[in-house]
């Protein structure tokens, strides 16, 4: 498309003459543009969920879980970190956010799986006081199961609480917990505490589509859509476009050649060389920019769900489509892509992952309940050297693109290797002995 420049449009017009050309093409198109009011084709400015209590309950939650763990009064440096967490988050709006998360996770775990947090969620400790993350950003420590001891550690020795020594409780002689990763909250929301949270939730595969359609519980059904996405043309496709144009011309080129020799079949006319339409390089490249990044069709998030406030509507902020133009689908998509409106309305990722469900699995088959299972157990740490505290032969555990290697020949730190994984270890050792003899003996991977 083409936009004519104001002397392009003037010579067009000019068989009117020059007064009414000038007054046709720059007085009528202004007085035009001056009478259209500013449109916003995109709302701007945050419209997160109405939830008048949403401030309070973070706080109390976030509270009432510190007395438990840590004991009233807290130590100086936790209330202090908690304090901080809560100004960012209270004062920018991010309560309801927090909330939102906090409710998907106790409906989950209620339902009995297990939600995994990712990303940078786990450097805030209030998002593991309410109970979103099971990830403590504090440095390491060690606290007790009472409440009435907390003793902090070096950092510069421990990258991780799951790390240190295991240690008893001056008081009652009752085992020590070990947690705290030294995470500072500035990884979640930036250095001055302003950045809208992305809190992304792993769901039990098997869970996903009920922690959708519990959105619509809280929210109600024409408030919550499923986000939309746009895919475009990538590098690789464009330059393909500009090469199949090339092939055109080149055949145009030869038909017209047919045409005037009057030869019958095409196959038979062939182009000298200074016929033939060759793109150098450079004109390649200029042909295939334009076509980069163009949309080529539109589809559905499969995680992400918008939230619109109850007093608005979802065409205050996008028009809506149907997913393959199904409208008796249960989700409404949004029209616009997801990263054109996710700064104006609420939107949670809640994804689907195989580890909360493989984690209740091995729960239902053993009696085990994952979350009693202390994460700093020296059989689990001994399984990344060695399967001996299975009972088991040496035999390669891990597999690193598509070789089966042991995932170090000396006994790692948690903080080295654990800290992205999952319970699943865990459930291994406690009761998977029986179980992992009768799959693995006929495994030929067994070694002398």
């Amino acid at each position: 498309m083409h936009f004519k420049t104001t002397q392009e449009l003037l010579d067009e017009f000019a068989f009117l003459g020059d007064k009414m050309a000038h007054t046709v093409v720059v007085h009528n198109t202004n007085l035009v543009a001056d009478q259209i009011e500013d449109v916003e084709a995109i709302k701007t400015g945050n419209y997160p969920p109405n939830m008048p209590t949403a401030e309070q309950e973070i706080r109390d939650k976030t509270y009432q879980t510190a007395y438990r763990m840590y004991g009233k009064p807290l130590p100086l440096q936790i209330e202090a970190r908690i304090e901080r967490e809560l100004a960012s988050i209270i004062g920018n709006g991010f309560s309801v956010i927090y909330l939102v998360a906090q409710r998907l996770v106790a409906k989950s775990n209620k339902d009995g799986y297990l939600v995994g947090s990712r990303g940078s969620v786990g450097s805030s400790l209030v998002a593991l006081l309410v109970g979103i993350t099971e990830v403590n950003a504090l440095a390491p420590h060690y606290y007790s199961q009472a409440g009435d001891y907390v003793e902090f550690v070096d950092p510069r020795i421990y990258g991780s609480g799951y790390s240190i020594p295991i240690k008893v409780s001056p008081i009652d002689q009752s085992d020590l917990v070990g947690d705290g990763h030294n995470i500072p909250f500035e990884t979640f929301l930036g250095f001055k505490g302003n950045k809208v949270p992305d809190i992304d939730l792993n769901f039990s595969g098997d869970y996903q589509s009920f922690a959708h359609n519990y959105m619509k519980s809280l929210f109600g059904e024409n408030n919550v859509f499923r986000a939309g996405t746009i895919a475009t043309v990538a590098d690789k496709t464009a330059f393909g476009y500009v090469k199949a144009y090339e092939r055109d011309l080149n055949e145009k080129v030869r038909k017209q050649k047919q045409k005037d020799l009057g030869i019958s079949n095409l196959d038979d006319v062939h182009l000298a060389e200074e016929e033939v339409v060759a793109f150098k390089t450079a004109e390649i490249e200029r042909l295939a920019a334009g076509s980069t990044g163009v949309k080529r069709t539109t589809g559905q998030h499969p995680a992400g769900i918008l939230i619109v406030p109850d007093d608005m509507e979802i065409y205050d902020f996008t028009p809506i489509q149907f997913p393959a133009d199904d409208d008796k689908a249960k989700w409404k998509t949004t029209h616009f892509d997801f990263h054109s409106i996710h700064d104006n309305i609420l939107k949670m990722d809640i994804l689907g992952h195989d580890d909360p469900t493989m984690i209740r699995a091995l729960q239902d088959m053993s009696g085990i309940d994952p979350t009693t299972i202390p994460m700093n157990d020296e059989g689990v740490m001994s399984l990344f050297q060695s399967p001996h505290i299975l009972g088991l032969k040496p035999i390669i555990f891990f597999q690193k693109q598509g070789h089966w290697v042991f995932l170090s020949l000396e006994r790692p730190l948690f903080a080295e290797c654990c800290r992205k994984r999952s319970q699943l270890a865990m459930l291994i050792y406690c009761k998977f002995r029986d179980f992992l003899m009768e799959r693995m003996c006929g495994v030929e991977m067994l070694m002398s």
